[in-house]
């Protein structure tokens, strides 16, 4: 089977966490990328912890695979003939951080013009945030998306991953994608840019619609829906269920008989999902009731059995130990020479006809400089 990106030669001058995982994914899907490094110190998260093994960080092992690892400095001449014999460029520098080197945009499209060019950054290249570098941390404080995060008691809360960095990289890799596909038109390559911040606004966009078609600020719910109620978690008597009684009036009729809460359907507060959202909290004080005097167990086979979507809040070795983190093939492993079996996640996208995870581990600093420059 071969790889559906095949014979596309990346050139990739990221760092971090978004830049590195969209050339992952270029990897993933069978592109060459030579990932280039600073002489003797390379990649800043090959020295990040808190976690190595054989010497090799946790952070760089999970977005470096199947890459090619080059040592060259930014100005050194043999960079600009890989770029003429490349499909794409990507940076995730803050705007302008290349124009001492020649290697912006413009000046490497006058070089180039096939050239795929694409520039991730924390604001974009316009407005009066372009030029400030920024962290998934901060964008998601400036996104709005940490003071909407958390539960209405307590303090502004993180999403606990980065979130905008990967999404970010993903997009960074769909409009590659597309200008691959419109160079195989056009002859020519073009720029592709995205952000952080816009990643964010994308996400939003529900919150968004709502607030400019007159509808309220979001504000923290815990894991409560500001759009359907009842949507969250309720406490059990021995843990925590993630509940979906909304839909419309089967899924919230079928909730009412198993609760035997068949009164609440006739109650004008809850009488439609209109009104269960304005009145979610008496709705979550209702429901809790009921679900707090029985086991997760036992709520999960009455409630399954009658319709109603429903989970059991797991953690994360919960995750990976279930029948369906194996059946989906996503968690694998990869023998690396110095840190022996590392584990691997593999991109999410299944073709019928092609592999889509790259087999190869991520590479030791200047690997393969030699075999690359020839020298």
């Amino acid at each position: 089977m071969t790889p559906p990106l095949e014979g596309i030669r990346v050139i990739d001058l990221t760092q971090y966490v978004a830049g590195p995982y969209c050339t992952q994914v270029l990897a993933d899907l069978g592109a060459e990328v030579l990932k280039i490094e600073r002489p003797g110190r390379g990649d800043v998260y090959r020295a990040q912890g808190p976690v190595f093994r054989g010497g090799e960080s946790a952070s760089f092992l999970a977005l470096n695979r199947g890459k090619k690892s080059v040592e060259l400095a930014l100005d050194d001449p043999e960079l600009d003939l890989l770029l003429g014999a490349s499909d794409v460029v990507v940076e995730n520098g803050r705007p302008g951080w290349l124009d001492r080197f020649q290697l912006d945009h413009e000046s490497v499209r006058n070089r180039h013009p096939r050239l795929v060019y694409c520039s991730l950054s924390a604001f974009g290249s316009t407005g009066p945030e372009a030029g400030r570098g920024g962290y998934d941390l901060t964008v998601q404080a400036l996104a709005g998306l940490i003071a909407m995060t958390g539960h209405p008691d307590g303090p502004p809360a993180k999403i606990p991953i980065a979130a905008l960095d990967f999404g970010c990289g993903i997009y960074a890799a769909l409009g590659i994608l597309a200008a691959l596909r419109a160079r195989d038109q056009t002859g020519e390559g073009q720029l592709v840019a995205t952000s952080l911040f816009e990643c964010a606004l994308a996400w939003l966009s529900m919150h968004i619609v709502t607030i400019g078609l007159g509808g309220e600020e979001p504000r923290r719910l815990g894991t409560r829906s500001p759009f359907f109620a009842p949507y969250e978690v309720f406490k059990t008597q021995d843990g925590y269920l993630a509940l979906v009684g909304t839909g419309g009036n089967d899924a919230w009729g079928a909730l009412c008989r198993v609760l035997a809460l068949d009164a609440l359907r006739e109650d004008p507060r809850f009488v439609d999902n209109a009104a269960r959202v304005r009145n979610a909290e008496e709705l979550h004080t209702e429901i809790e009731a009921i679900l707090s005097s029985a086991s997760t167990a036992h709520w999960l086979l009455e409630l399954d059995t009658s319709g109603v979507a429903c989970a059991p809040v797991l953690t994360l070795s919960d995750v990976l130990a279930s029948a369906q983190t194996a059946a989906t093939g996503m968690i694998g492993s990869i023998e690396h020479p110095r840190s022996g079996p590392i584990p691997t996640v593999g991109l999410p996208i299944h073709l019928s006809a092609a592999p889509t995870t790259a087999s190869t581990p991520p590479p030791f600093l200047g690997e393969h400089t030699a075999e690359v420059t020839g020298t």
